[in-house]
């Protein structure tokens, strides 16, 4: 054979292994535990050509006029045999056993079957996208044309297309080649006519295989591998018994492990390493097959794949009945972070594990509320306006909007995030005016829902239209600017009565955080709005109830948290 021969076995027997294998498009074998050969995926089709690669990777045909080369390397015309060896052209395949049962196929299978068991590299295989029955098929192929096995062509997808973009690394390739050699060694003990030389020529032509798969040449270029790859990643995760494992750093977490009690570990464990082991490697979430051999992934299967995060914790509660909440999911992470702290992971490539996993936040706790807390899923959206200079009119507030100095803001919509529901506000107001207790303060939102911050602060609860007398005689002052939340420290019933006339609120009580009370006012508090869209106007508005303390407005601000869910679901 010409030496562009030798390039299928070399493809043969590492890496090459995995999708370089179509799907046959008469049949797709179910993966099962039982079959040696199995590795849970099924390929996308690739038509046939009966090429194999030579080294550039491009296909050549292997017809019969041309010359071939030996696995030895040694060219001859087409004949009946190798002239610089004298034996015949399918000498090594004669050696092997053949190309069907009992021979070739039988190597593969033991070599598949080696691999589904090795923890350092089945991650490539144990996915359900992988169709086991074809890979079994297309490397059977690939080693009996190189082996020149009459009638055998190879219909499988040349190297560097099959393997683009799966960041198969140096180790992982010598981790296949191990275990082919091992596959070999003991197919030589069943066809002791195979030679030592045939197995060191045939283990040597896999040394020029990687530039065509291997895509990671240091082994680091992913957390995956950084981090010791799926044996690494399993130890990690651990057990309840193993202190230092996350598992194990959770089981001794009071605030948190009620709600686990119940788990099946052993599943946990697989599905949690699978997780962690898919965020940069070859491990596919959700695409599990039946575990092929005690202590390999056990506890899934074809038929019971790890679930999706809301469907697994769903229902979750904790010994006293309570749901999974944000800080509940804020210990899990915290837990994590002590796990791979003590297992060694680096600070960046923790990093990189915790902001690939923060998403699952929103599918593990309960309620919009918490899930509006998770990473992402808020943002704070500041609108201000200063150095207004806007009289209050004097005396002139009637109840009504219309006799109100009121300042528009016009928020406008952004589709992009996806966060547009109102979560919360913080209102900041900044004026000149004595006599707090001659001021109502109102804001509308662009639902036409009306909140009465405050009216006329200090004095017996009045009327909100601007009728009857009197509130508090303290002032404000532009330069100790006043702010208004739910949340808010101090009631303004209140506000200003420990102070004198001449006292300005802020400055003199240090009381400069308040929450809103209505008094007699339309609306509750500014979770009047949650749910609500935030875009649109959103008006505040100042009214004076008593002449005689004229005021103006020198700055306004409206700070939102819009939120991704919505509150009131």
């Amino acid at each position: 054979m010409h030496k562009k021969i030798l390039r299928p076995l070399a493809m043969t027997l590492g890496l090459g292994l995995l999708p370089a294998c179509p799907a046959d498009t008469a049949t797709t074998e179910t993966v099962t535990a039982t079959d040696a050969a199995t590795s849970g995926t099924s390929m996308a089709p690739t038509s046939g050509t009966g090429a194999t690669t030579g080294s550039t990777g491009e296909p050549t045909t292997t017809e019969s006029s041309e010359s071939t080369t030996d696995i030895t390397g040694t060219t001859a015309e087409p004949s009946t045999g190798d002239s610089s060896t004298g034996e015949p052209l399918d000498a090594l395949c004669t050696r092997l056993g053949g190309p069907g049962q009992g021979g070739i196929e039988d190597l593969v299978a033991s070599f598949l079957g080696a691999v589904l068991v090795d923890q350092r590299i089945n991650g490539y295989f144990l996915n359900s996208d992988v169709d086991a029955g074809n890979l079994q098929k297309t490397v059977s192929e690939q080693l009996g044309v190189a082996a020149n096995c009459p009638g055998i062509e190879y219909s499988g997808l040349a190297m560097k297309e099959a393997h683009a973009g799966l960041k198969i690394s140096q180790q992982d390739f010598l981790d296949f080649a191990e275990d082919f050699q091992v596959a070999l060694d003991a197919h030589q003990v069943t066809h002791p006519s195979l030679l030592d030389d045939d197995k060191t020529k045939i283990l040597g032509v896999l040394g020029g295989l990687a530039p065509d798969i291997v895509e990671d040449p240091t082994s680091d270029l992913t957390v995956y591998q950084r981090v010791g790859r799926k044996p690494a990643i399993q130890g990690l995760i651990g057990a309840p018994d193993a202190a230092d494992s996350f598992i194990g750093v959770v089981a001794a977490d009071v605030a948190i492990n009620s709600f686990f009690a119940a788990s099946d570990f052993v599943r946990l464990n697989t599905c949690l390493t699978r997780q962690v082991a898919g965020i940069d490697g070859p491990v596919k979430y959700g695409l599990e097959v039946d575990s092929p051999a005690a202590g390999i992934d056990e506890g899934v299967s074809a038929l019971n794949v790890c679930r999706d995060m809301a469907s697994s914790h769903e229902g979750l509660q904790d010994a006293d009945m309570n749901p999974i909440v944000f800080d509940d999911f804020v210990s899990l992470v915290t837990d994590l972070i002590t796990a791979m702290t003590t297992a060694g992971v680096a600070e960046p490539d923790q990093k990189a594990i915790l902001d690939a996993l923060a998403p699952l936040c929103d599918q593990i706790v309960a309620g919009n509320l918490e899930r509006n807390k998770c990473p992402g899923n808020s943002k704070i959206e500041l609108v201000e306006a200063a150095a207004l200079n806007l009289p209050v009119p004097d005396g002139a507030y009637d109840g009504t909007l219309g006799s109100m100095l009121c300042h528009e803001f016009n928020l406008g919509n952004d589709p992009v995030d996806g966060i547009e529901f109102y979560g919360d506000v913080t209102l900041g107001v900044g004026l000149d005016h004595n006599w707090v207790g001659d001021l109502t303060l109102r804001v509308m939102n662009p639902m036409g829902k009306l909140l009465t911050v405050f009216n006329r602060p200090g004095g017996p609860v009045l009327p909100d239209d601007g009728t009857s007398c009197c509130g508090d005689s303290s002032n404000l002052a532009k330069s100790h600017p006043l702010t208004f939340k739910t949340s808010g420290a101090f009631d303004p019933a209140i506000m200003g009565k420990s102070l004198g006339t001449a006292q300005v609120i802020c400055k003199d009580d240090a009381q400069c955080e308040y929450k809103p009370n209505h008094g007699l006012g339309p609306g509750l508090d500014f979770n009047d709005f949650l749910g609500d869209g935030v875009e649109g106007s959103w008006m505040v508005c100042l009214g004076d109830s008593e002449l005689g303390d004229p005021g103006v407005l020198d700055a306004v601000n409206l700070s939102f948290t819009r939120v991704k869910h919505d509150p009131k679901g």
